[in-house]
Protein backbone atom coordinates (compact mmCIF):
# COMPACT_ATOMS: atom_id res chain seq x y z
CA UNK A 1 0.00 0.00 0.00
CA UNK A 2 2.84 2.05 0.13
CA UNK A 3 3.94 2.12 -3.57
CA UNK A 4 0.38 3.87 -4.11
CA UNK A 5 0.68 7.12 -5.99
CA UNK A 6 -1.22 9.74 -4.45
CA UNK A 7 -2.53 12.37 -7.79
CA UNK A 8 -2.54 15.57 -7.47
CA UNK A 9 -6.10 18.00 -8.57
CA UNK A 10 -4.04 19.51 -11.80
CA UNK A 11 -2.44 15.92 -12.76
CA UNK A 12 -6.12 14.75 -12.70
CA UNK A 13 -7.34 17.95 -14.26
CA UNK A 14 -4.85 17.17 -17.06
CA UNK A 15 -5.92 13.55 -17.99
CA UNK A 16 -9.42 14.07 -17.59
CA UNK A 17 -9.06 16.89 -20.25
CA UNK A 18 -6.94 14.40 -22.26
CA UNK A 19 -9.61 11.97 -22.10
CA UNK A 20 -12.39 14.85 -22.98
CA UNK A 21 -10.23 15.80 -26.06
CA UNK A 22 -10.07 11.78 -27.20
CA UNK A 23 -13.73 11.46 -26.93
CA UNK A 24 -14.03 14.76 -29.13
CA UNK A 25 -12.33 13.51 -31.65
CA UNK A 26 -13.81 10.46 -31.67
CA UNK A 27 -17.31 12.48 -31.86
CA UNK A 28 -16.24 14.49 -34.50
CA UNK A 29 -14.77 11.90 -37.02
CA UNK A 30 -18.59 10.01 -36.65
CA UNK A 31 -20.46 13.50 -36.92
CA UNK A 32 -22.00 12.97 -33.33
CA UNK A 33 -22.81 16.06 -30.96
CA UNK A 34 -19.58 17.05 -28.63
CA UNK A 35 -20.34 16.13 -25.40
CA UNK A 36 -20.08 19.66 -23.63
CA UNK A 37 -21.24 18.84 -20.50
CA UNK A 38 -18.07 17.10 -19.18
CA UNK A 39 -16.57 20.36 -19.17
CA UNK A 40 -17.63 21.19 -15.79
CA UNK A 41 -17.88 19.22 -12.48
CA UNK A 42 -20.90 18.90 -10.24
CA UNK A 43 -22.42 22.45 -8.65
CA UNK A 44 -22.25 22.63 -4.76
CA UNK A 45 -24.25 24.81 -3.03
CA UNK A 46 -24.33 25.74 0.85
CA UNK A 47 -25.15 27.48 3.55
CA UNK A 48 -23.32 29.33 5.72
CA UNK A 49 -25.02 31.60 8.58
CA UNK A 50 -26.65 34.37 5.85
CA UNK A 51 -24.34 33.38 2.79
CA UNK A 52 -24.98 31.11 0.30
CA UNK A 53 -21.76 29.24 -1.22
CA UNK A 54 -21.83 27.79 -4.36
CA UNK A 55 -18.54 25.75 -5.64
CA UNK A 56 -18.03 24.59 -9.16
CA UNK A 57 -14.75 22.64 -10.27
CA UNK A 58 -13.79 24.15 -13.82
CA UNK A 59 -10.69 22.41 -14.34
CA UNK A 60 -8.14 24.30 -16.42
CA UNK A 61 -10.39 26.59 -17.39
CA UNK A 62 -9.34 30.19 -17.62
CA UNK A 63 -11.49 32.32 -15.20
CA UNK A 64 -11.62 34.97 -17.70
CA UNK A 65 -13.82 33.17 -20.17
CA UNK A 66 -15.80 32.64 -17.06
CA UNK A 67 -19.34 34.85 -16.74
CA UNK A 68 -21.09 34.76 -13.18
CA UNK A 69 -25.10 36.57 -13.30
CA UNK A 70 -27.27 36.79 -10.44
CA UNK A 71 -30.30 37.88 -11.78
CA UNK A 72 -33.62 37.73 -9.89
CA UNK A 73 -33.34 34.41 -7.84
CA UNK A 74 -31.18 32.98 -10.34
CA UNK A 75 -27.45 32.22 -10.18
CA UNK A 76 -25.96 32.00 -14.27
CA UNK A 77 -22.30 30.56 -14.36
CA UNK A 78 -21.65 30.53 -17.84
CA UNK A 79 -18.16 30.04 -20.35
CA UNK A 80 -17.27 29.72 -23.89
CA UNK A 81 -13.71 28.09 -23.94
CA UNK A 82 -11.72 28.04 -27.60
CA UNK A 83 -9.49 24.87 -27.84
CA UNK A 84 -6.70 25.65 -30.12
CA UNK A 85 -4.78 22.69 -29.62
CA UNK A 86 -5.31 20.71 -32.72
CA UNK A 87 -5.09 21.29 -36.32
CA UNK A 88 -8.54 22.87 -35.93
CA UNK A 89 -10.29 25.34 -33.42
CA UNK A 90 -13.01 24.06 -31.67
CA UNK A 91 -15.48 26.05 -29.35
CA UNK A 92 -17.14 24.32 -26.27
CA UNK A 93 -19.46 26.00 -24.14
CA UNK A 94 -21.67 25.99 -21.00
CA UNK A 95 -24.16 26.95 -19.01
CA UNK A 96 -25.38 26.27 -15.42
CA UNK A 97 -27.93 27.57 -14.13
CA UNK A 98 -29.80 27.04 -10.64
CA UNK A 99 -32.47 28.84 -8.69
CA UNK A 100 -31.76 30.39 -5.30
CA UNK A 101 -34.15 29.74 -2.47
CA UNK A 102 -33.83 33.31 -1.70
CA UNK A 103 -33.19 36.85 -2.57
CA UNK A 104 -29.66 37.68 -2.93
CA UNK A 105 -28.06 40.82 -2.08
CA UNK A 106 -26.44 41.31 -5.71
CA UNK A 107 -24.16 44.19 -5.38
CA UNK A 108 -22.19 41.89 -2.34
CA UNK A 109 -21.49 38.92 -4.27
CA UNK A 110 -18.46 37.73 -4.51
CA UNK A 111 -16.27 35.03 -6.66
CA UNK A 112 -13.36 33.61 -6.35
CA UNK A 113 -11.05 31.19 -8.33
CA UNK A 114 -8.40 28.91 -7.01
CA UNK A 115 -7.22 25.21 -7.70
CA UNK A 116 -9.35 24.95 -10.50
CA UNK A 117 -12.88 25.56 -8.71
CA UNK A 118 -15.08 28.74 -8.99
CA UNK A 119 -16.35 29.93 -5.63
CA UNK A 120 -19.36 32.08 -5.64
CA UNK A 121 -20.84 33.59 -1.96
CA UNK A 122 -23.89 35.06 -1.94
CA UNK A 123 -25.09 37.23 0.55
CA UNK A 124 -28.58 37.03 2.00
CA UNK A 125 -31.00 39.68 1.86
CA UNK A 126 -32.88 39.73 5.66
CA UNK A 127 -36.12 38.10 5.61
CA UNK A 128 -38.34 40.30 4.68
CA UNK A 129 -41.65 41.37 7.11
CA UNK A 130 -44.69 41.58 5.80
CA UNK A 131 -47.47 43.99 6.86
CA UNK A 132 -50.86 43.86 7.00
CA UNK A 133 -52.46 46.78 5.02
CA UNK A 134 -55.66 48.05 5.87
CA UNK A 135 -58.46 48.53 3.52
CA UNK A 136 -60.56 51.94 3.77
CA UNK A 137 -63.97 52.71 2.24
CA UNK A 138 -65.00 55.36 -0.20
Amino acid sequence: MDKLKKWRRAEISRIRGDMDRLFDDLCSDFDLPLMTCRITGDLDLQQKDDILVVKLELGTINPEDVQVSVLDRRLIISAVVVDNGSAQSRMHQFRKEIRLPCIIRTDEVQANFKDGVLEVHLPKCPKQSGQKVEISRK
